[in-house]
């Protein structure tokens, strides 16, 4: 293991690092803690490595003082505990004197080593050093970090592209402040785009069949290397079977019940245990995301049935069996993910009257209510809408309404409640 490590470090030496685009997310680490990095992959972790290393070397740091090691590499195929105290042997041979300088780690999906954070524990403990990990399951964040690195480490969560790195990527600069009408008509066409096609960083150029191609493809490796086998799966046709339901019917609420019965009846062999073990693997693994009923009561929030979304609308569009896309449910799994980068407890609502709220969270005293709809021309549409809102706020103390949309603006004084266009919540949230 020792002679791929030194040549992995000497490549890493050697290599020019790629070109990127700039990623909104804070990668400054606090002394004596470890910075984990989790995510999908493909969604840009490795980049994000890529671009510290590139802000070291800016501040004048040596690149012999910082060594990347990639555990999905086949030449690594293997690695385990014991092979873990070559890399700092390697890293140091050459010069035993960075021994006494501060160096930089950086170790990507390393859940592939087992029992790899007792490692980075000692170099925490033991060398003047600093550490980035990255990981494609949320287990990273809980039961091995908890366990093993006992409050030495910061996570960050890494999703897509986000509508302002998609405008940077597309090499867009526009004057989202005080925007004309001519900006804001090109605002509203960049954000219909983005809505209907992809923020995964490799698909940014290319045309929709290859695109779809790559997408399946990140799916198929999720299902194959962080489910199957991570989890040990032996029924894959059921996974697959409810992977799909979700892919083909995003935003809904999924009961696993009804999902059960319905299999059972295709001859398909699969228990209710498995399908919540299925959900909970998927989710784990950042394809899905489950949203749970908003009520103070955790049995009711058990019971009821959770909404489900998609990492990623461009792997809606790639299972898509329709001749065009169901916009809206495309506009509120956008709504949700743009939410779930910031909003730590979110959830949706169901009124006394049966009324549905599709995403609610606190902000401070205040509940804000959101509604997700692609168009409010259609005056059923909009009276539905509004007619949601109102019964809600009714239900709370303080409340924020809001609905967005594609490309509409208005507020309606009588009932307090603000209708944005999906560019400006994109950038400037509600």
């Amino acid at each position: 293991m020792k002679a791929a490590l030194e040549t992995l470090y000497g490549d890493f030496l050697e290599r020019k690092l790629p070109t990127l685009t700039q990623r909104d997310c804070n990668l400054q680490l606090i002394p004596g803690k470890a910075l984990a990095l989790i995510g999908m992959r493909r969604v840009g972790k490795t980049y994000l490595c890529y671009q510290r290393i590139h802000e070291l070397l800016e501040t004048g740091i040596s690149k012999e003082n910082i060594f990347y090691l990639n555990f999905e590499d086949d030449r690594l195929f293997g690695f385990t505990l014991a092979d873990c105290q070559t890399i700092l042997d390697v890293f140091y041979q050459d010069r035993p004197e960075k021994k006494s300088e501060h160096c930089y780690f950086f170790f990507d999906e390393i859940q592939n080593v087992p029992d790899w954070e007792r490692f980075i524990r000692r170099i925490l403990d033991t060398e003047s050093a600093s550490v980035f990990v990255t990981g494609s399951s949320a287990k990273l964040l809980s039961a091995e970090i908890a366990t093993g690195l006992r409050g030495r480490s910061l996570d960050r969560e890494v999703f897509p592209y986000s509508f302002a790195e998609y405008l940077r990527a597309q090499k867009t600069k526009l004057n989202t402040t005080r925007p004309g009408e001519q900006t804001r008509l090109k605002l509203n066409q960049l954000a219909e785009n983005y809505c209907l096609s992809s923020g995964l960083p490799e698909v940014q150029f290319l045309n929709a069949p290859d695109a779809h191609e790559i997408a399946q493809s990140y799916v198929d490796a999720v299902v194959l290397r962080d489910v199957v086998e991570r989890h040990g799966v032996r029924n894959i046709e059921a996974l697959r079977s409810l992977l799909y339901h979700v892919l083909r019917s995003p935003t809904t609420k999924l009961s696993v019940n009804k999902l059960y019965l319905d299999f059972k009846s295709r001859g398909l062999r699969v228990t209710k245990d498995d399908l919540y073990a299925f959900l909970r693997h998927l989710s784990d693994a950042y394809l899905l995301f489950q949203l749970p009923l908003w009520t103070r009561s955790e049995k009711k929030r058990q019971v009821n049935p959770k909404k489900t979304y998609v990492i990623d609308n461009g792997i809606l569009n790639a299972y898509s069996t329709q001749i065009t896309p169901d916009k809206g449910a495309f506009l509120e799994n956008l709504v949700y993910l743009t939410l779930r980068r910031n909003v730590q407890t979110l959830g949706y609502y169901e009124t006394k009257k049966g009324y549905e709220i599709d995403f609610v969270y606190r902000e401070g005293e205040i509940t804000v209510l959101i509604q997700a709809s692609w168009s409010l021309k259609n005056e059923a549409t909009r009276n539905r809408e509004i007619r949601a809102l109102t019964e809600a706020s009714k239900e709370f103390t303080k409340s924020k309404k809001i609905i967005i949309t594609l490309d509409e603006e208005w507020e309606d004084a009588s009932s307090q409640i603000r209708v944005l266009p999906l560019w400006k919540f994109l950038l400037q949230g509600v």
